[in-house]
């Protein structure tokens, strides 16, 4: 499976501290310093007006960063728009690193805390990563390998969202 419109949501521990606001001139930061390693940031674009959506969305060349706001549990997404010359393994744990690595700025910079024990992988390419339950088993090995590699060797538990086969296919993890 070639699938490398991948992404990564960690959650904020403490939902009631996110002013969205606040992070247009923070990401705007990220740009002039470039500070996001391997990713060339572009623009900022405030989708703060949208309930349960993208929030404030960081765009870059190889992927885009957001303070996501859907299903009412706010947190950063990162989504990989662009393919790595790596192997399955390696492109996810790439995405995973990346996520991690925002994730440590935004708590550094923003003074935020995200739950590791919890978080989603989004598959963002309905043909090639159908959400059914085969899907998830044909990926669950390369998927497992890539997070022991990036967070080290827990237990994983990976449960598909099953409640519409029409949406993307959205891994809940759990240590």
């Amino acid at each position: 499976m070639e699938l490398h419109r991948l992404g990564i949501k960690f959650f904020v521990a403490d939902p009631t501290s996110i002013n969205l606001e606040d992070f247009i001139p923070l990401f705007h930061g990220w740009i002039q310093g470039q500070a996001l390693k391997g990713h060339l940031l572009i623009d900022v674009h405030d989708y703060s007006h949208m309930q349960n959506g993208p929030g404030i969305l960081l765009v870059a060349h190889e992927g885009n960063l957001s303070i996501d706001m859907s299903d009412g549990r706010p947190g950063l997404y990162y989504y990989r728009k662009a393919p790595t010359p790596l192997s399955a393994v390696g492109h996810m744990a790439t995405v995973f690193k990346t996520g991690l690595d925002a994730c440590r700025l935004l708590e550094k910079e923003a003074k935020l805390q995200f739950k590791m024990d919890e978080f989603l992988v989004i598959a963002n390419d309905r043909l090639e990563a159908p959400n059914t339950e085969e899907t998830l088993v044909e990926l669950q090995t390369a998927l497992t390998a890539a997070l022991q590699e990036v967070f080290g060797p827990l237990n994983f538990k990976l449960t598909r969202d099953a409640r519409d086969p029409k949406e993307r296919l959205t891994v809940l993890v759990r240590t």
